[in-house]
């Protein structure tokens, strides 16, 4: 699966869940992705990390 695809994916599962996976804009130096709910921000390095706050969300659901 691409990076596209696997990025696209994700962020179809966290909207359904009520939170944003975006992607930082080019030359952001602290992460290329974050996840966002509520002004809430937190700063993600790599979609492997994605997925693991993925599934913590979904457990405290």
């Amino acid at each position: 699966m691409t990076e596209t695809k696997q990025f696209a994916t994700l962020a179809a599962e966290y909207a359904l869940l009520g939170h944003a996976l975006i992607r930082a804009t080019p030359g952001d130096t602290q992460a290329p992705y974050y996840v966002t709910r509520w002004g809430w921000l937190r700063p993600i390095r790599d979609l492997d990390q994605a997925r693991q706050l993925l599934e913590q969300i979904k457990g405290s659901k």
